[in-house]
Protein backbone atom coordinates (compact mmCIF):
# COMPACT_ATOMS: atom_id res chain seq x y z
CA UNK A 1 0.00 0.00 0.00
CA UNK A 2 1.21 3.38 -0.78
CA UNK A 3 2.36 5.87 1.51
CA UNK A 4 -0.05 8.49 1.06
CA UNK A 5 -2.83 5.96 1.21
CA UNK A 6 -1.89 4.87 4.60
CA UNK A 7 -1.67 8.67 5.80
CA UNK A 8 -5.31 9.37 4.30
CA UNK A 9 -6.44 6.28 6.58
CA UNK A 10 -4.95 7.32 9.20
CA UNK A 11 -6.13 11.43 9.25
CA UNK A 12 -9.70 9.63 8.48
CA UNK A 13 -9.22 7.41 11.75
CA UNK A 14 -7.74 10.24 13.56
CA UNK A 15 -10.12 12.60 12.91
CA UNK A 16 -13.40 10.51 13.16
CA UNK A 17 -11.92 9.25 16.45
CA UNK A 18 -11.19 13.09 17.81
CA UNK A 19 -14.76 14.24 16.47
CA UNK A 20 -16.84 11.28 18.35
CA UNK A 21 -14.73 11.50 21.46
CA UNK A 22 -15.68 15.01 22.05
CA UNK A 23 -18.79 14.90 20.89
CA UNK A 24 -19.67 12.12 23.60
CA UNK A 25 -17.92 14.75 26.14
CA UNK A 26 -19.39 17.64 25.25
CA UNK A 27 -22.86 16.99 23.14
CA UNK A 28 -23.74 20.18 21.49
CA UNK A 29 -19.67 21.11 20.23
CA UNK A 30 -19.66 21.54 16.47
CA UNK A 31 -16.47 20.82 14.94
CA UNK A 32 -15.18 21.45 11.20
CA UNK A 33 -11.63 21.32 9.45
CA UNK A 34 -10.30 24.40 8.99
CA UNK A 35 -7.19 25.62 7.35
CA UNK A 36 -3.71 24.58 9.03
CA UNK A 37 -2.10 27.30 10.68
CA UNK A 38 1.51 25.83 10.16
CA UNK A 39 2.73 22.19 9.66
CA UNK A 40 -0.13 20.45 11.36
CA UNK A 41 -1.72 17.14 9.65
CA UNK A 42 -5.18 18.42 10.73
CA UNK A 43 -6.52 21.53 12.49
CA UNK A 44 -10.20 21.82 13.46
CA UNK A 45 -12.43 24.19 15.10
CA UNK A 46 -14.45 23.24 17.51
CA UNK A 47 -17.32 26.15 18.92
CA UNK A 48 -18.93 25.74 22.02
CA UNK A 49 -22.00 27.09 23.21
CA UNK A 50 -22.01 29.79 25.95
CA UNK A 51 -22.92 27.96 28.56
CA UNK A 52 -19.66 25.35 28.63
CA UNK A 53 -16.35 26.73 30.16
CA UNK A 54 -13.79 27.30 27.32
CA UNK A 55 -10.61 26.65 29.16
CA UNK A 56 -12.08 22.89 29.98
CA UNK A 57 -12.98 22.03 26.40
CA UNK A 58 -9.95 23.45 25.72
CA UNK A 59 -8.22 20.58 28.17
CA UNK A 60 -9.97 17.92 26.88
CA UNK A 61 -9.34 18.82 23.09
CA UNK A 62 -6.16 18.84 23.22
CA UNK A 63 -5.77 15.55 25.57
CA UNK A 64 -7.64 13.85 23.32
CA UNK A 65 -5.50 15.50 20.13
CA UNK A 66 -2.47 14.09 22.23
CA UNK A 67 -4.21 10.65 22.59
CA UNK A 68 -4.74 10.59 18.54
CA UNK A 69 -1.00 12.09 18.08
CA UNK A 70 0.27 9.08 19.62
CA UNK A 71 -1.84 6.34 18.03
CA UNK A 72 -1.53 7.48 14.35
CA UNK A 73 1.95 9.59 14.46
CA UNK A 74 0.31 12.84 12.85
CA UNK A 75 -0.01 16.33 14.49
CA UNK A 76 -3.54 17.80 15.09
CA UNK A 77 -4.39 21.02 15.91
CA UNK A 78 -7.57 22.48 17.98
CA UNK A 79 -8.67 25.56 17.88
CA UNK A 80 -11.56 26.25 20.70
CA UNK A 81 -13.90 29.03 20.20
CA UNK A 82 -17.37 30.61 21.55
CA UNK A 83 -20.57 30.15 19.23
CA UNK A 84 -22.08 33.93 17.85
Amino acid sequence: MPATNTTDTSLVKAATSLVDLLHRKFPGIRIKNIPAYEDEDLTFEITIPQGLPIDQVEQESHLACIKAEDEYDIFIFPRVIYEK
